[in-house]
């Protein structure tokens, strides 16, 4: 039996009309987001890794200093103590450097020679000049006037005798391996350049 005319039952509801203007809208959100996360990720990672290098002017400056005479501790005044702490060093004139082309922490490599961990600091063109000067001056004296004492912070990081002048403005800062441990070198760089 057929329903009369009219009678047939009301057609369904028709469904909400779609909302595909809202992909494109959360999209629009999302991007900027994700985008400035990954930003200060980047920023975090490179503030949180001084070990990363690259150019730096830095917040303190670093003395390469000609030793003029060495005695043993106690140190008197203005002497300065070696890192190991057994000798008194009298420093003469030198250079110091407070921008650098490149300043990096070196993880120890053995097959290069490198036991511990160092920095490597690399001059601006200027200052290399500079340095081979000192190098070549201190390569032709006689011990102890033949090292260079490496000075931050008010303190001697390194005292090496220079045999050769060191020329291609490029400087390794070794110390006891007690001292000059991942922690120390790269509170070092952060110190030093402020990153």
């Amino acid at each position: 039996m057929t329903p009369p005319y009219g009678a047939y039952p009301p057609p369904p509801p028709a469904p909400p009309p779609r909302r595909t203007w809202l992909i494109p809208v959360l999209a629009l959100a999302v991007v900027p987001v994700v985008a400035g996360a990954a930003l200060l990720a980047f920023l975090l990672l490179r503030e949180e890794d001084p070990a990363a290098g690259g150019p730096a002017t830095l917040r303190r400056p670093v003395q390469f200093l000609a030793v003029q005479a060495s005695e043993p501790v106690p140190c008197k005044p203005g002497l300065l103590a070696d890192p190991s702490g057994t000798e008194c060093l009298q420093v003469g004139t030198g250079m110091e450097i407070a921008r650098v082309a490149d300043i990096r922490v070196q993880t120890p490599d053995p097959a290069r020679g490198r036991t511990g961990y160092s920095v490597a600091i690399s001059f601006t063109p200027e200052d290399a000049r500079t340095f081979t000067e000192l190098t070549t001056t201190a390569a032709q004296a006689q011990s102890p006037a033949n090292r260079i004492a490496i000075i931050a912070e008010g303190r001697v990081l390194s005292a090496p005798a220079v045999s050769s002048p060191i020329n291609g403005g490029k400087v390794e800062i070794s110390g006891p391996s007690g001292q000059f441990t991942k922690d120390y070198t790269t509170d070092l760089v952060r110190r030093i350049t402020g990153r």
